[in-house]
């Protein structure tokens, strides 16, 4: 029965399922590009996901989220995401994590697992993942949109001969938006205006998939 479940993935020239489903990936971010995601991993019979997500459910986020309901508003957006994605596919492990990836996610469990998805919102947080996952040698993949565009990038940050990471090619453009938002001390600027990207659900899901 489980076979018939990728019978048509098993006619992808290439596509190996049974190394899916010996895969795990952290996806931190469960917003508008992480549900994507988690549902194209879980339709894809990944073996285990690790989402990490210190945010909760707000109405705004229904139009851009495939997982996440009127009923959730106000609930920890990595419970509910983890919670839909688990019926997609029982034989695949999704782990919940509600929390600030930068204190939840470690190096030693980064190294165990085969890719990093940044499906985040800001640079600062998408450095820090970068570190963290050049550090552990592993694969980093960074998504990001607005209303019109999708970008995603990989890093084989395990491979033997290292790329050039995130950092490594940001604009000056990119470090003034960091500092604008923190002090000299690396406190956070309480009464700086947050920037809200404009996001649909089209780019959301080209990113994710």
């Amino acid at each position: 029965m489980a076979d018939d479940r990728y019978l048509r993935h098993a006619l992808v020239e290439g596509l190996d399922q049974a190394k899916l489903a010996r895969t795990r990936i952290a996806v931190v971010g469960a917003g508008a590009v992480g549900n994507e995601v988690v549902k194209t991993l879980a339709l894809l019979g990944v073996g285990a996901i690790d989402l990490f997500d210190f945010d909760t459910v707000e109405i705004h986020n229904l139009t851009r989220s495939i997982f996440l309901r009127e009923a959730d508003v106000g609930a920890p957006k990595a419970d509910v995401v983890a919670a839909r994605a688990a019926e997609v596919d029982p034989n695949v492990r999704i782990t919940p994590v509600a929390g600030d990836a930068w204190r939840t996610l470690t190096l030693a469990h980064l190294a165990g697992c085969d890719a990093l998805v940044a499906a985040v919102d800001n640079f600062e947080a998408r450095l820090k993942l970068s570190q963290l996952a050049l550090i552990a040698g592993t694969d980093f993949v960074n998504a990001g949109i607005d209303a019109r565009h999708a970008v995603v990038e990989r890093f084989p940050f395990s491979a033997d001969a290292l790329p050039a990471c995130y950092e490594c090619h940001l604009p000056a453009s990119a470090y003034a938006r960091v500092a604008a938002r923190y002090s000299c001390g690396g406190l956070r600027r309480a009464l700086h205006a947050e920037r809200k990207v404009p996001t649909t659900a089209i780019t959301a899901s080209i990113a994710g998939a």
